[in-house]
């Protein structure tokens, strides 16, 4: 009983740190440019080997402003005229407004312990698996995406030009077409004589499904994620995997656990696990320790949690959130593998379907004219 009315009041608590944070997120004036995965883990590595050199940080970020894009070269240049201002680095990197919490807090604790260089090698390797991660789950939806739309083109042209073709066939020499046939032709007169109305129609679905998007808060949409039987498991491997990255990191540049945690929440960029963790993170403030915290949020798998008291009673929790990572990395791979080849039988199957149905429909009906005819 004390217990649900602890949860309760640091739900109440929550509601109100959210609407805050959420509130100055949405109201912050950000440079208009955005840094990819890719083009940080660049930045990084040639920091790193720079800063590693000897070379002098405002010094070595005028020479990589020269030869970067120009939307690196106008951060770079900002951020080198607020270090000569007095600003120190991770201030400097934060005032652009384009770089994350987590890049900010890597920068200070390698600002502080004097090992800068250090940790830009380590956010370059940290970037190069988040854009290898993207990379997979956008590959494993190319390949449906360009099935089903090739499908869908296929449709049209069999609905538009081939399906009229055989109606007319079937007029000249008298067949009288089965009622399936007869359902197809009507199909196919209606998206030839109401496409226009068909359009319409799509496109106001369209529209509405956008505008609701826009007003449904994205907590709920973020909920729905982790609650859809098919889309909870790989969203909670990817949460995992994000979220033991990240927070491996911090701790291993000695970041305090609770802000680990806080920052890691969100890198992950989802209200709803924001939310849970949040959870955690006021356990741990009230004296529990970090794996029964994060059991409580339940956002995360039992492995992951028995692996967190492990790395917490050996007092490496920094190794076994770099082991977690690799396993629910390895866990991902698998996971999107096994969805691209389960969908690919499934498209097939529906394909097959098509395609017979239009063989009966269609073709049958020719062979039998043919046949009555040589009787």
């Amino acid at each position: 009983m004390e217990s649900y009315s602890e949860d309760k009041k640091i739900e109440r608590k929550f509601k109100i740190r959210k609407k805050h944070y959420y509130d100055k997120k949405r109201t912050t004036k950000t440079i208009n440019t955005k840094v990819k995965d890719k083009e940080l883990s660049v930045l990084c590595k040639q920091m790193g080997i720079l800063l590693q050199s000897g070379c002098e940080i405002t010094r070595m970020l005028d020479i990589l402003a020269k030869q970067s894009n120009s939307n690196i070269s106008k951060v770079l240049n900002i951020v080198s005229d607020n270090i000569k201002q007095g600003s120190s680095i991770a201030e400097s990197f934060q005032q652009t407004q384009v770089f994350s919490m987590f890049f900010i807090s890597m920068v200070r604790a390698g600002e502080v312990s004097g090992s800068l260089d250090g940790v830009m090698h380590n956010l370059a390797d940290y970037y190069t698996k988040e854009y290898k991660m993207k990379s997979k789950i956008r590959n494993a939806s190319i390949y449906p995406i360009i099935v089903v739309s090739f499908s869908i083109i296929s449709f049209a042209i069999i609905m538009v030009f081939l399906i009229p073709q055989f109606e007319i066939m079937f007029a000249g020499n008298g067949i009288n077409p089965p009622f399936i046939t007869k359902i197809l032709i009507k199909i196919s007169l209606f998206i030839r004589t109401k496409y226009m109305y068909m359009m319409i129609i799509i496109l106001g679905i369209l529209i509405i499904l956008n505008f609701t998007s826009k007003k449904v808060p994205k907590i709920k949409m973020d909920n729905l994620k982790f609650k859809i039987p098919i889309l909870k498991g790989i969203n909670q491997t990817i949460a995992t995997t994000r979220f033991c990255k990240t927070l491996g990191m911090l701790v291993k540049s000695g970041i305090q656990i609770v802000e680990g945690i806080d920052i890691s929440s969100k890198v992950i960029d989802s209200e709803y696990i924001y939310e849970k963790l949040f959870i955690a993170k006021e356990y741990i403030q009230k004296g529990n320790s970090v794996g029964y915290s994060l059991e409580k949020s339940n956002v995360f798998p039992i492995l992951f949690i028995s692996m967190i008291n492990v790395g917490e009673e050996s007092g490496r929790l920094d190794n076994c959130l770099e082991t977690t990572e690799e396993f629910y990395n390895n866990e991902l791979d698998m996971k999107t593998e096994k969805i691209a080849k389960s969908i690919e039988p499934a498209i097939i199957i529906i394909l097959a379907f098509f395609v017979g149905v239009f063989m009966i429909a269609m073709v049958i009906p020719m062979f039998d004219s043919i046949t009555s005819m040589q009787i």
